[in-house]
């Protein structure tokens, strides 16, 4: 077949988009603007690629980010020049430490005009430093390596920043037609990670000297690779979003120090990414194991968050778990049997403040067929705390910086890829923060969202030190008095609110047909006040 080009398009565009085509990249989170419409109509016009478009940089990013988390393959985001790129450094950042891939395509201005005051230009080469995998430049690199890197382990974003001349479009009367059309490639690439074989014998030898073992799991994908060694009585312990299925509530253990000698291991090894539990890195930082271990297949430098590392193994967790040989450990004193019957007590007795809730939610969620997006701050620690668990459905965050910038974005983007209910549980700033994330056309009908409303950030009420400031409610908290009402108005998302427990009525919100948000309000005093109180049951 025979293609047409308008002499006018530029150079090289339609094969750059056609070769991430090649390679199994067929998604991409388009921006508006004029400098990247070459890049806009090579993308929309191949009928290899989805394309979603987004107004809001910032939630555009997010939403790839999204995608990328459920499929595993590199998507592309792509914007116009000048500040539009720097509105994507949020996810992109977000990306780099959760290691997920993005192609980030930044349209920018030729090179000759930059420095030079001409409109929407900035210095976009390398622009997001150290915070992405590899930069790509069109005129001068070969870009089409770009996938290959973004899915080397650690999986992470990489930037090709495209200077395009003027004009911009095909002229009129010129055919533009995929180029698709010439390859017929039906099988997108499949990339795999493949461990390298491994000699155990010294970390076996290690397994079976140590009395005392103590497995951490941090951020990690859905998995039940765990129960190996929980069933050789070695602790697994890990937050919700580590999804291992750890049934030791080791935040409420911890909290009672004089525990901690007993509970000190000799062997610590760790899994998965980075960890919520603050307790947890302090214990092991002060009571440090004689090794510890870190197992990833190629980390981003050599994080040591428990200051105690010893050896960095690179495999995979499944490799790791499944090739050395398991011991039969003592499970000591790592075990929640003095902890559950103190919080079957506390929730037997529900009022209404945010512990309670959650503890609810997670018990009607938990019924579901479900996947739960969880903002930070304050959400991201109650799913930890609370005695109900989510152990059938799958936890994700933004952990990887732990910023509440486009936790909403996130949630939005994975729900295009699950049958599944969808369901983001933020608070009011995260939410009015990331808002831009409904302003869109693809507000599926599997999306739920639970705000908690307590006019403002209520974690700094929790926070030693901080909730003595006088200047707290103005500049820490910053009380507001928005709701999400309007904005689901905009969006056309059935609203559901609830101030007092008759008015909560979460089995109608959960089997809404469409969209639907559920807004809590809440007394953020009366929320620290609980939560201290809980926390007071589980210490010495």
């Amino acid at each position: 077949m025979r293609l047409f080009f308008a002499m006018a398009f530029p150079k090289g565009i339609i094969e750059l988009v056609d070769s991430l085509y090649q390679q199994g990249v067929n998604e991409a989170v388009i921006c508006p603007g004029s400098r990247n419409a070459p890049l806009m109509i090579a993308l929309t016009r191949h009928s290899g690629f989805k394309c979603y478009s987004i107004s809001d940089e910032r939630s555009a990013g997010f939403f790839g980010l999204g995608i990328a988390l459920k499929t595993g393959k590199p998507v592309i985001i792509c914007c116009t020049s000048g500040s539009a790129g720097l509105n994507f450094a949020p996810a992109v950042v977000e990306a780099f430490f959760q290691e997920v891939p993005l192609i980030v395509l930044t349209a920018d201005r030729p090179k000759e005009w930059i420095g030079q005051w001409d409109g929407q230009t900035i210095y976009q080469e390398n622009l997001y430093g150290n915070h992405s995998k590899a930069f790509f430049d069109f005129e001068t690199d070969d870009c089409s390596s770009a996938p290959p890197v973004a899915l080397a382990e650690p999986k992470g974003p990489v930037q090709i920043n495209v200077p395009i001349r003027e004009p911009f479009y095909p002229e009129p009367g010129f055919i533009l037609e995929n180029s698709s059309a010439i390859f017929q490639n039906e099988n997108l690439t499949k990339f795999k990670v493949q461990s390298s074989k491994m000699d155990f014998s010294y970390f076996n030898q290690e397994i079976a000297s140590a009395e005392k073992i103590l497995v951490t799991v941090g951020q990690m994908e859905d998995n039940s690779i765990f129960e190996t060694l929980s069933a050789y009585g070695i602790p697994v312990i890990g937050d919700a979003t580590s999804n291992c299925g750890s049934t030791i509530a080791h935040d409420l253990l911890l909290a009672d120090e004089s525990l901690w000698p007993t509970l000190q291991p000799d062997l610590h090894i760790h899994f998965g990414k980075s960890f919520v539990s603050k307790r947890i890195k302090q214990f092991l930082r002060s009571r440090k194991p004689k090794q510890s271990w870190l197992i990833h297949p190629n980390p981003i430098g050599r994080p040591d968050p428990f200051l105690c590392l010893t050896h960095i193994v690179n495999t995979d967790a499944q490799s790791f778990i499944s090739g050395a040989e398991w011991a039969t450990k003592s499970w000591n004193t790592w075990n929640s049997a003095k902890i559950t019957p103190l919080q079957t007590a506390f929730f037997a007795k529900p009022n209404w403040t945010e512990i309670h809730l959650y503890q609810a939610i997670t018990e009607a969620i938990e019924q579901k067929e479900a996947e739960v997006h969880i903002a930070n701050s304050l959400a991201v620690r109650y799913i930890n705390w609370t005695l109900a668990k989510f152990n059938t459905t799958e936890v994700f965050s933004n952990r990887g910086t732990s910023g509440i910038d486009g936790c909403l974005s996130t949630a939005v983007g994975a729900a295009q890829k699950t049958d599944k209910l969808c369901i983001s549980i933020i608070g009011d700033v995260a939410f009015q923060y990331d808002r831009n994330a409904l302003w869109n056309h693809y507000i599926p009908a599997n999306l739920r969202i639970i705000v908690f409303n307590n006019g403002g950030g209520g974690i700094f009420r929790n926070l030693e030190g901080a909730k003595e400031l006088p200047e707290l409610d103005e500049f820490m908290e910053t009380k507001q008095s928005f709701t999400a009402e309007n904005t689901c108005k905009d969006a056309g998302i059935s609203y559901f609110s609830a101030s007092i427990a008759p008015e909560l009525d979460l089995k109608t919100f959960l089997n809404c047909k469409g969209p639907a948000l559920l807004e809590i309000h809440t007394n953020s005093i009366e929320n620290a006040s609980e939560l201290k109180r809980y926390m007071s049951l589980f210490k010495a």
